[in-house]
């Protein structure tokens, strides 16, 4: 089962800069260099509200498993960087799920994404099974159909808060405004989901495709950069 690691950051204003490049030429080099880890791209909410989450990265994981392997810990904790100290420390916001990918197998993400909306949130315990079945049934497959949909995929936390994620490709962040997307979500079952998970914390937020991605795993080695 594929696996993802999704962390969400915000730096201070004046220290927007020194984050950024910290994150493009040490922070995703280094974790590209881990075992497990397939490939990283970052997102950027440029109209966020302060506190919010400006930046979102993906990364694309052999499964969960490798964040708990000794090549990852040799990289976190008490062994980041002093760079990777100075910028993480300074954040104004960071948070971070570790997850397994659960629907639709094991499909991964479409390079061609220009945008990507972000859905995170619970639902109760006794209306879990049915959530998952709109989800995976009715809820992915209508909006997979919209155009201007490259993929969809679901994500489950192990431990982090809220537990369900889902991440929707778009050609451009527009999509997720257009008529046939609205008309995707007005369901009689979409609407009584709805209600039933109103009382949850849900964030819904649409970025875009941050400038820089850093190289996948593969292209690295192609390249004859150090693995």
């Amino acid at each position: 089962m594929n696996g993802l690691l999704l962390t969400m950051t915000e730096p201070p204003p004046q220290m927007e800069e020194e984050f950024n490049a910290w994150y493009d030429t040490e922070h995703l080099p280094e974790r590209l260099s881990i075992p497990g880890f397939l490939s990283a791209r970052r997102w950027v909410d440029p109209e966020a509200a302060v506190g919010t989450g400006k930046y979102l990265a993906t990364y694309e994981l052999e499964n969960r498993d490798v964040l708990q392997t000794p090549g990852y810990l040799a990289h976190v904790g008490a062994h980041f960087t002093p760079w990777s100290k100075r910028c993480l420390s300074n954040c104004v916001l960071f948070r971070r799920w570790a997850c397994a990918q659960i629907f639709p197998g094991d499909a991964l993400p479409s390079p061609a994404a220009g945008a990507l909306l972000l859905a995170c949130g619970d639902v109760p315990a006794q209306h879990e099974a049915e959530f998952n079945r709109w989800y995976d049934t009715e809820h992915l497959p209508l909006l997979t159909a919209v155009p201007g949909v490259l993929g969809a995929r679901r994500f489950l936390a192990a431990e982090d808060q809220p537990r369900y994620i889902a991440l929707y490709e778009l050609a451009e962040a527009q999509v997720a405004s257009s008529a046939p997307w609205a008309a995707a979500l007005n369901t009689p079952w979409a609407k009584r989901i709805d209600a039933l998970s109103r009382d949850c914390e849900w964030m819904l937020k649409t970025y875009l495709a941050y400038e820089t991605r850093a190289p996948s795993r593969g292209e690295m080695q192609r390249d004859g950069a150090k693995p």
